[in-house]
């Protein structure tokens, strides 16, 4: 396969596109830089890593091909939580920019947050956070709910919700 060599000339293509005289290249950036940013695509090589290893295991015959396949499934899991944590950014900004309300009263509650994130009380921290969207009718961002299952532990929780509370980080002059 050539994927790797395909992608890496059309982003070379898109590189040498690039220029402040003609700015036709700006939508097709935007959308390429997407691509890179989404979690949903990473959690899609995932799936199908997990599957064939778990066809590859079935199997056992081919260990060193299991041993390559296990190896590039941590390294993508690995980063997985850094992809979340940048999509928490950007959500917690998107919230804040378009909603006042919402804005106004995590802003009110921020403090108190952040300190039960200092704590690890979780539950807290998710019980504030959904009270917040349910009162004011907003669906909570689909990287937030991610980022409040259990299955991460403690400090990479704290992490994702200091990444969401940026963004509704405000100041006055």
């Amino acid at each position: 396969m050539t994927i790797s060599k395909d992608i890496n000339n059309k982003l070379d293509e898109l590189y040498q596109a690039i220029s402040p005289n003609d700015l036709d290249w700006l939508e097709e950036a935007r959308k390429t830089f997407s691509l890179f940013i989404e979690f949903e695509k990473l959690k899609d090589f995932i799936k199908a890593l997990e599957c064939v290893r778990e066809e590859l295991e079935k199997d056992g015959k081919k260990a060193q091909e299991l041993k390559t396949v296990h190896g590039l499934l941590k390294d993508l899991q690995r980063s997985e939580p850094d992809f979340l944590i940048e999509n928490l950014k950007r959500s917690g900004y998107a919230v804040a920019h378009n909603n006042k309300s919402m804005r106004d009263a995590i802003n009110k509650e921020a403090l108190r947050m952040l300190e039960q994130v200092r704590l690890g009380k979780r539950d807290a921290v998710i019980g504030m956070l959904m009270r917040n969207f349910t009162i004011r009718n907003i669906k909570m961002p689909s990287e937030l709910v991610e980022a409040l299952k259990p299955k991460y532990d403690i400090n990479l929780f704290r992490a994702f919700i200091y990444a969401f509370l940026s963004g509704f980080i405000t100041t006055e002059e």
